[in-house]
């Protein structure tokens, strides 16, 4: 008798369940039953239509699908980067303030990370941002171009927007096409074997379905993961206050105001709305925290924000904050929402997805579920969770906004770990934020490496100088180098260059799109063979 794992039930379609069947089925060479299961009666969140750069690389180029193919049919869009609105300080009347994060590693100077030399030129007065000092791509980005020319050719590090229905309408064809069973019912219960393994669920419609490995993916209800096998859920609202939000999709006269490359972060008085731009329309959802505005201000104050009469309709979401204590237990394994949640700040919901797939594959058990194997798989997964808390986390306690309760309490009340704050006295002592920098190449070629190290320098330099924090002083080794000063100079001249001939060259985001969603722009290239540095 083969101890192999032969049969999958998926409970859940959504992005998280497609997603989950496709790549599984993908790695397991189409060899194993699986089953997909869900209901016709529970919508889809659909709150992760923004992402990052590696999904194309990490997902779509392992199941084999180009990216002009599925950006076709997702309403696909571009992501260069994150603009961050009015979270530095409260913003003068009819104002704003805003910095962008940026998207690739910060270029370095003779082994400095190029920030440090702006660090100097800023304390003796150079009044740029150091985005827009240190990357070629903002200026382009203000103009509301594409990250790539008509041909296809990338000239900057980007991610996507889409439609999450859309995927995972996408994604459920695909999966049918090699072998996947899909069944449109309810499960009403689930049995347990003498191990306290999941036998069985049944459902509704008098359905039983055995299988020797069960992936929740039924959301925030976790029917597999919390209700059958009784795993806690780590609730960590004291991190993060924001539990709450209302959102909608809202019309866009792309032709006269054009489409934005970027998501927007617009810091409101109880938290923040995204603005997710794609043709015709952008999705947007003011997530804020219910301790400190109401479910009817909130939507107040969201169609107030984008002038959405009363009759525009909205969809209200109650989230949970945390993670599981354990994201698989014996042999059931949540995915996506029944496993964790963590708000869409900096765009990690797919990942979390195809990241946890990553390493159930590289996991994947026989009918033994070798203890080891699953506690491995588990601090792999609150590793990941965890460090993306702490660096959205560092959004809120490094504002200086102090004009609602909201953002004196994200000053003052936060708990805070041990590991994000020795990363702030680190990027204050002028010293590397994480353990080791990877080059452009790594950063793309080895998931593995970048699952344990995601958030480099260069995120938590664009987000706290954004912010308006600096180190404490310019590091004392560049100002011994004249010749590593001169070479900086020479970089920052370089850059501007750069920057003007992206302006000159791009088309604008709107006539990209729109040539692509006719045909007429040519294949992209894959990110393995023509990634742009992100100096050059």
């Amino acid at each position: 008798m083969s101890d192999l794992i032969e049969s999958i039930v998926i409970l859940g379609g959504g992005t998280a369940g497609w997603m989950a069947a496709s790549y599984l089925s993908k790695a397991l060479q189409h060899k194993v039953k699986i089953t997909l299961v869900e209901s016709k009666a529970i919508p889809k969140i659909g709150v992760g239509e923004a992402t990052i750069p590696n999904l194309q690389k990490s997902f779509f180029d392992y199941l084999g699908i180009p990216e002009r193919q599925w950006m076709k049919h997702v309403n696909g869009a571009f992501k260069a980067g994150i603009k961050f609105v009015n979270w530095k300080k409260t913003p003068a009347p009819g104002r704003e303030n805003a910095f962008y994060h940026l998207f690739g590693n910060l270029p370095s100077c003779d082994g400095v990370p190029l920030a440090h030399y702006w660090v100097k030129k800023h304390k003796e007065g150079f009044a740029e941002p150091m985005e827009y000092a240190c990357y070629p791509q903002p200026e382009a980005l203000d103009a509301k171009h594409a990250p790539c020319l008509l041909d296809g050719t990338r000239q900057m590090y980007y991610a996507w927007h889409f439609d999450a229905h859309l995927v995972a309408d996408y994604l459920k064809q695909w999966s049918i096409e090699r072998g996947v069973t899909h069944i449109v019912d309810d499960m009403v219960d689930a049995t347990l074997d003498d191990r306290g393994h999941i036998a069985s669920v049944s459902t509704k419609e008098g359905r039983t379905l055995r299988a020797d490995l069960f992936i929740d993916c039924s959301g925030f209800r976790g029917l597999l993961i919390n209700k059958t096998m009784k795993e806690p859920f780590l609730d960590m609202s004291d991190h993060l206050l924001c539990d709450s939000a209302v959102a909608s999709a809202v019309p866009n006269d792309d032709a006269r105001v054009g489409v934005e490359p970027y998501t927007s972060a617009i810091a409101m008085n109880a938290g923040w709305t995204w603005k997710i731009p794609m043709l015709g329309r952008f999705g947007s959802g003011y997530v804020f925290s219910s301790k400190f505005a109401s479910r009817e201000q909130a939507t107040a104050d969201f169609r107030a924000l984008w002038g959405l009469p009363e009759s525009h309709p909205l969809n209200h979401i109650k989230f949970r904050v945390g993670r599981n204590a354990r994201s698989w237990v014996k042999n059931c394994v949540g995915i996506g929402l029944s496993s964790l949640f963590l708000e869409p700040l900096e765009s990690t919901g797919i990942y979390f997805i195809y990241a946890a797939l990553h390493q159930l594959v590289k996991h994947f058990p026989d009918t033994s579920f070798d203890q080891r194997q699953i506690d491995s798989f588990n601090k792999e997964i609150a590793y990941m969770f965890d460090d993306c808390r702490d660096f959205v986390q560092a959004h809120y306690f490094t504002t200086s906004r102090d004009d609602t309760p909201f953002w004196r309490a994200n000053q003052h009340e936060l708990r805070i770990s041990d590991s994000i704050k020795e990363k702030i006295e680190r990027y204050k002592a002028g010293l590397p934020v994480t353990a080791t920098n990877l080059d452009e190449a790594s950063y793309y070629d080895n998931f593995d490496y970048e699952f344990r190290n995601f958030w480099q320098d260069g995120n938590y330099y664009c987000i706290l100088s954004g912010m308006g924090w600096q180190p404490d002083r310019v590091l004392p080794v560049i100002r011994y180098r004249q010749s590593s000063l001169d070479k900086a100079e020479a970089m920052f001249r370089d850059i501007k260059r750069r920057s003007e001939e992206l302006k000159s060259s791009l088309p604008t985001n709107y006539h990209y799109l729109q040539s692509l969603q006719n045909g007429r722009a040519s294949a992209h290239r894959q990110p393995h063979q023509t990634e742009p540095s992100s100096f050059s």
